[in-house]
């Protein structure tokens, strides 16, 4: 199936992968909220700054890489740009579940900020550079809800794992 773009037309496969991209950009440090207040009792040894460093350093994160991605994805290949966010994004991800320490999750958690930063331009980026009119208004919105969505999903599925010991 062909998408209309305004440009031209793209595989629907395209489509997705650009709104999947829209699915990560704003879980750092948000979809952990709903789990704060059981930190404490996870992490019985932390300091209420190392909470707070937990859900507030990748959101810092993200703004110098989000500048710096920005300013990349001019001159340099916004796949390759894309692919590195993206697998940093995974990787810290993972290594988040598998963290016994509140260090490793922060310094997990810093990376994962990093690695949104770099995909956070791209978000929108990605959408401007392949739609035109109308059909970017409705892209850009649809990328919109899909963020919002994930957003919803993420927080929901966080405060499940917290009722469950998601150690």
């Amino acid at each position: 199936m062909k998408i209309n773009t305004g440009k031209g037309t793209i595989p629907l496969i395209t489509l997705v992968a650009i709104l999947s991209v829209s699915a990560i950009v704003s879980l750092p440090g948000l979809a952990i909220s709903p789990i704060l207040d059981d930190m404490s009792r996870i992490f019985p040894h932390s300091s209420e700054l190392e909470i707070s460093m937990l859900e507030s350093l990748p959101s810092l994160m993200i703004i110098p890489f989000m500048l710096l991605a920005g300013h990349w994805s001019v001159s340099r290949n916004k796949i390759k740009i894309l692919f590195f966010g993206t697998l940093l994004f995974l990787l810290s991800g993972v290594w988040s579940l598998l963290s016994k320490h509140l260090v490793e999750l922060i310094v997990a958690s810093t990376i994962i900020g990093i690695g949104a930063g770099m995909i956070i331009p791209l978000s929108t980026g990605l959408i401007v550079e392949y739609f035109t009119g109308q059909q970017r208004v409705r892209q850009l919105g649809v990328s919109s809800a899909v963020n919002n969505l994930t957003l919803v999903v993420a927080t929901s599925v966080v405060g499940s794992l917290a009722d469950v010991d998601w150690h």
